[in-house]
């Protein structure tokens, strides 16, 4: 399913996306962590999803690119609103 090279280019994208989402919608060190883990895991879970559904619009290499970025931005926005919604301190 992932070849190295593959697995480090999903690495790099997932990493930059969290990365973006935290410079617009981020406060504080612990959620640019929490961004950067969803975005990681949101993005390797479309991967997955994406495989198994034999569906892929853009891919780069193994990397369904379309379908895990998709995956990547509805996990981050649900973390978001999770953790917009805790009462403030």
């Amino acid at each position: 399913m992932f070849t190295l090279p593959a697995l480090a280019l999903a690495f790099v994208i997932s990493s930059l996306i969290g990365l973006a989402f935290y410079l617009v919608f981020g406060h504080g060190w612990l959620r640019l962590a929490g961004y950067w883990l969803v975005a990681v895991v949101g993005f390797f879970a479309g991967q997955i999803i994406s495989t198994l559904f034999n569906f892929s619009l853009l891919p780069i290499g193994s990397v369904n690119l379309v379908e895990a970025t998709v995956t990547c931005l509805i996990a981050l926005f649900i973390a978001r609103t999770l953790w917009k919604s805790e009462p403030a301190a």
